[in-house]
């Protein structure tokens, strides 16, 4: 009976996480209710506080998600010859045909309010994806490349901000020819 039990209540979670996904996504945190996330989930009100303590720590477990989800896209290294270009391109280009894109927007903006639960979580995503450009840069294929007095940590910082700052472009007006966008930015910094 136990995993029974267990096993509904990760059915909820779920549930609960993947409507308030959306819903943050579509409205941004401020802007949704519990009830909001209930009506979307199918679930009853009253057991997402169970499930989650409250609104916050509804909020913390969808940035958590998130960034599961994300280091699991970076589980792969990314190689140092010409197929690590396209890897960069699928990473890069997954989070928008998902809808994390919009999600990860929403929220950036949330954790950058003055006490944020979520700021932290996010310094770590940060962090995380530029140790992950960090190591592919370092690797020396990639390290000889680099132009005159551009390192690793330069290569992380840009290729982070150009990735975010193109999908909030893309988000904004998805005309935007991001594969095309991914490909120069790697030709601008790796060719001189």
């Amino acid at each position: 009976m136990t995993g029974l039990r267990e096993e509904r209540t990760r059915q909820t979670q779920e549930l609960i996480l993947a409507a308030a996904e959306e819903l943050f996504a579509e409205r941004g945190f401020q802007s949704t209710s519990l009830v909001d996330v209930a009506e979307r989930s199918g679930v009853s009100r009253g057991s997402i506080p169970w499930h989650f303590g409250d609104k916050q720590g509804l909020l913390i477990a969808v940035v958590e998600k998130l960034h599961a989800d994300f280091r699991r896209a970076m589980d792969v290294p990314i190689p140092a010859g010409p197929d690590g270009l396209g890897q960069i391109v699928r990473l890069a280009s997954t989070s928008i045909r998902t809808g994390t894109t919009r999600l990860f927007l929403t929220l950036l903006q949330e954790a950058g309010r003055p006490g944020s639960p979520v700021h932290a979580p996010f310094a770590a995503i940060h962090q995380d994806m530029r140790d992950y450009f960090r190591a592919w840069a370092e690797q020396p294929e990639v390290a000889a490349s680099l132009p005159d007095g551009v390192g690793p940590d330069d290569i992380a910082a840009i290729f982070v901000g150009a990735i975010i700052g193109m999908n909030q472009q893309y988000v904004i007006n998805p005309v935007l020819d991001l594969r095309h966008g991914y490909e120069a930015l790697a030709r601008i910094v790796l060719e001189r």
